[in-house]
C-alpha cells in the first residue's frame, strides 16, 4: 500500500501541497479501512497509481474552473480551460473502457481537434491576408507620396485603417477563441462525467463529500 500511494503522491505534482496531502491521506484511510495493503490489490481497487492521480487532477481541475470568479481574467480563464481540456483528455484515455466507448470518445476528439483547426486555419489566412494588404498600401503610399499627393494619402489612409480595423476586430477574435474552449471543455467534460465513474473509494467516502 505504502508503495502504490508513493507512487500516486508523486504523480500529483500539480496540486498544491495541502490538496495532495490530503488526497493521498484520503486513500490511505480507505485502503486501510478496507484492509488492502498489497499492491496489486490496490491497483484492483483503484487502479494503477497513474490512472488515479489523472481522475484526481483532472476532478480539482475542474472545480478550480468552477470555482473562478469574475476578478479572473480572460487570460487566466483561456488557460485554466486549456489546462483542464488537456487533463480531462489525459484522465480519459488512461481510464480503463469497452471499445464501443473508446471509439466514441475518439470520434469526439477527431471531430473537434478538425473543427478547431479549421477555424485556426481560416481565420490565420483572413488575419494574414488582410495585414499583407494593408502593408501594400502602405508601402504603395510612401512610394508615390512624391508623384501623387492624393492618391498616396489614399493608399496610407486605407492601409492604416485596415490595420486600425484589425485592432478593433482582434478583442473579437480573442474573444471567439475562448468561446471556442469554453465548448470544448464542456464537451470533453461531458465525456468525462459519462465514461469515467467515481471509484469505490469516492462512492463510500466521506473525506472529500465537500468537494463531490
Amino acid at each position: 500500500m505504502n508503495d502504490y500511494l508513493s507512487k500516486f503522491n508523486a504523480l500529483l505534482v500539480q496540486l498544491t501541497d495541502d490538496e495532495r496531502d490530503e488526497v493521498v491521506e484520503f486513500y490511505r484511510e480507505y485502503l486501510l479501512d478496507a484492509a488492502i495493503a498489497n499492491y496489486d490489490d490496490c491497483v484492483a481497487e483503484l487502479g494503477t497509481p497513474k490512472q488515479l492521480a489523472r481522475k484526481v487532477l483532472a476532478d480539482y481541475s475542474i472545480r478550480f474552473n468552477e470555482n473562478l470568479n469574475a476578478n479572473t481574467s480572460k487570460r487566466q480563464k483561456s488557460q485554466a480551460t486549456v489546462r483542464t481540456i488537456w487533463l480531462i483528455v489525459l484522465a480519459l484515455l488512461s481510464t480503463p473502457i469497452t471499445i464501443p466507448a473508446l471509439i466514441v470518445i475518439l470520434a469526439v476528439f477527431f471531430a473537434l481537434a478538425v473543427t478547431v483547426f479549421a477555424v485556426v486555419i481560416a481565420a490565420g489566412a483572413i488575419l494574414i491576408g488582410v495585414t499583407i494588404l494593408a502593408f501594400a498600401m502602405l508601402t504603395a503610399g510612401i512610394g508615390i507620396f512624391g508623384q501623387s499627393l492624393w492618391v498616396a494619402l489614399f493608399y496610407l489612409g486605407s492601409g492604416l485603417a485596415i490595420i486600425g480595423a484589425e485592432l478593433l476586430v482582434l478583442p473579437l477574435f480573442i474573444w471567439l477563441i475562448s468561446v471556442i474552449l469554453q465548448g470544448i471543455a464542456k464537451i470533453v467534460q461531458n465525456l468525462y462525467h459519462r465514461f469515467v465513474k467515481k471509484n469505490r473509494a469516492e462512492r463510500g467516502g466521506h473525506h472529500h463529500a465537500k468537494d463531490n
